[in-house]
């Protein structure tokens, strides 16, 4: 009787061993053919799109003031929102209190390429306009005029203002390229809620 215990006992620990050495072997061949695998390649154009985000997201940053997701970007560790495209080219933004809005007109402005970049600009009424009295004209630090608020972000940059003028924020001015190489400008007013 003890020596059929002692049989079975053994038995089942040659099952037992013989069980763990097969998911062993197992994951073995399993790490090996992860290693073996060529990477996955991203389609270009996703990395591209990352890429533009990542750097919007930045730029944001470094307008707010956002030290610590500036240094999580720059080592490639930051994991939070990244700001996703507007119908108008522009990017929605990933901070409560700042808005991000077109310069309306900067195409029939002379000279914009001077301009192309980041710039601290001024935003001020222009109770004379002959087309609109509401509007609230952008001037580069030099005093040129770059383009207006549009009217649809008038009375939310009057509030976020509290009327006080000038109003500074910062743009961006980028050129961009028609098919046929003509050239234009689209520009942002980066707002800061004051």
């Amino acid at each position: 009787m003890v020596l059929l215990c002692f049989f079975i006992i053994a038995v089942i620990i040659v099952i037992i061993v013989d069980k763990v050495r097969n998911k062993q072997a197992e994951d073995e061949r399993q790490q090996q053919q992860v290693q073996n695998q060529e990477p996955v390649k991203e389609d270009p154009l996703v990395v591209a799109q990352r890429l533009m985000q990542r750097t919007e997201a930045y730029i944001q940053a470094s307008i707010v003031h956002d030290d610590a997701t500036k240094a999580a970007l720059d080592a490639g560790t930051y994991d939070g929102p990244l700001p996703e495209r507007r119908g108008d080219g522009g990017w929605l933004s990933i901070y409560d209190g700042l808005r991000i809005l077109s310069i309306a007109g900067i195409n029939h402005r002379q000279n914009i390429g001077h301009y192309t970049g980041r710039n601290t600009v001024a935003v001020v009424p222009e109770p004379k306009n002959e087309f609109d009295p509401n509007a609230l004209k952008v001037i580069a630090e030099d005093g040129h005029h770059l383009g207006y608020v549009g009217r649809d972000h008038q009375e939310m940059v009057r509030s976020w203002s509290h009327e006080r003028w000038p109003y500074y924020c910062e743009a961006i001015i980028r050129d961009a390229h028609e098919d046929d190489g003509t050239t234009f400008y689209v520009g942002y007013l980066y707002m800061i809620k004051q």
